[in-house]
C-alpha cells in the first residue's frame, strides 16, 4: 500500500513538473521578439528543411512523418478484432451486434490507415488519386480487415479476456481523440508553415497569414485549393502520444507489471517517440512548435483521464475477471 502512494505521489509530482514546462513553454510562444515577429514563427524559420537544406533533416523528418501516425492508426485494426471473439462475455442479445460494431470499427481502422495516412498521401502526389486512388485503397482495407477478422480466432481466449476491458479503453481514447484533435482543426484553420513558404515563392508575404495559437483564423481566408488549413493542432504529434497506451498494458498485465525497469523503459522510449516526432513535424515545414505541443498535451490529456476512469476500480471488467476464473 505505502509503495502504491509513493507511486501514485512521484507520478503526480512527474506530471505537474511536465505540465508546468508544457504551459510555460505556450506562453512563451504568445509573444514576439524585438522585430515583432513570434517566436512561434521565428522557430520555424530556423528549423525549415525548405530554407535551410539540410538533406538529415528532411531524411529525419520523413521517416517520422510515416511511423509516428501508426500507434493510433493500428488501434482500431488490432483491438476491434480482438474484441469480435470476446462476444461470449456479454448477454446473449447483444452479441450479434456487438460482433457488427466491431467488424465495423475494424474495417473502418484499415480504411483510414489506407486512405488518410501520409503514405496514402505521398501516393496521391504522384498522381494516381481520385476515383481510381479510393476505389483501390478500399478494396485493400476490406482484404485487410477481412484477413484480421480471419486470423484474430486464432487469439488465444485467455489473452483476448485479460485485454478485454484494456481493448475497449485503447479504442475509447482513439475515437474521442480523434474528434478533438480534428474538431480543433476544422475551427482554428491555421495555415502550415510549408504553405506560406509557396506564398513566399509567389512573391508573396507568407508569413503575414501567420495567426497566434491561441487565435483562431476567424477570417478563415483561401489563398489556394491545395493549401491545408490543419496546421492547429498537429495531428501526428496526435497519432505518436497514443504510444502510451503501451505503459497502461504494462500496468494491466501482471507479469509486465512486476518489472519495474520494463515500466521505466516503456515511459522514457514513448515520451523520447513523441518528442522526436515533435521536432521532426517542426522539421517537415509541417507545423509550428504550438501544434504540436498542444496536439501531444491534448492527446495525453485525454489519455490520462479516460485510463482513470477506466482502471479506478481495476484492470478488467468482472465478467472478464470471472470468465478468466471458469479457464483455470
Amino acid at each position: 500500500m505505502e509503495q502504491r502512494k509513493r507511486e501514485r505521489l512521484t507520478s503526480i509530482a512527474i506530471h505537474s513538473v511536465v505540465l508546468a514546462a508544457l504551459a510555460g513553454l505556450l506562453i512563451f510562444l504568445c509573444f514576439k521578439d524585438s522585430n515583432g515577429q513570434y517566436y512561434d514563427l521565428l522557430i520555424n524559420k530556423s528549423l525549415s528543411k525548405t530554407l535551410n537544406g539540410n538533406w538529415a533533416k528532411t531524411a529525419f523528418a520523413f521517416i517520422f512523418s510515416i511511423i509516428a501516425e501508426y500507434p493510433a492508426y493500428f488501434i482500431l485494426p488490432i483491438f476491434a478484432v480482438m474484441l469480435f471473439y470476446s462476444d461470449d462475455l456479454l448477454p446473449a442479445k447483444w452479441r450479434i451486434p456487438f460482433k457488427i460494431l466491431m467488424a465495423a470499427l475494424s474495417v473502418g481502422g484499415w480504411v483510414i490507415l489506407c486512405c488518410k495516412s501520409e503514405v496514402a498521401d505521398m501516393i496521391q502526389d504522384t498522381g494516381f488519386d481520385g476515383i481510381k486512388f479510393y476505389a483501390l485503397m478500399g478494396a485493400l482495407a476490406l482484404c485487410a480487415a477481412g484477413l484480421g477478422l480471419f486470423l484474430g480466432r486464432y487469439i488465444p481466449k485467455k489473452t483476448r479476456y485479460v485485454l478485454f476491458k484494456f481493448a475497449i479503453f485503447a479504442i475509447t481514447y482513439l475515437m474521442i481523440s480523434l474528434v478533438v484533435s480534428y474538431g480543433m482543426k476544422f475551427i482554428w484553420h491555421r495555415m502550415r508553415f510549408r504553405d506560406m513558404l509557396k506564398e513566399n515563392a509567389l512573391a508573396n508575404d507568407g508569413f503575414s497569414y501567420f495567426t497566434p495559437w491561441f487565435r483562431p483564423d476567424t477570417a478563415r481566408i483561401e489563398l489556394s485549393e491545395d493549401y491545408k488549413y490543419t496546421s492547429f493542432p498537429s495531428g501526428h504529434a496526435n497519432a505518436a502520444t497514443h504510444i502510451f497506451i503501451l505503459c497502461t498494458l504494462w500496468k494491466v498485465l501482471p507479469k509486465w507489471h512486476e518489472k519495474k525497469w520494463l515500466g521505466y523503459m516503456l515511459y522514457g522510449g514513448c515520451s523520447a517517440f513523441v518528442v522526436l516526432t515533435a521536432v521532426s513535424r517542426i522539421c517537415d515545414d509541417a507545423h509550428f512548435l504550438s501544434d504540436v505541443v498542444m496536439g501531444s498535451l491534448i492527446s495525453y490529456t485525454i489519455y490520462k483521464v479516460t485510463e482513470i476512469l477506466f482502471f479506478r476500480k481495476g484492470t478488467n471488467f468482472k465478467v472478464a475477471q470471472d470468465a478468466l476464473s471458469d479457464l483455470e
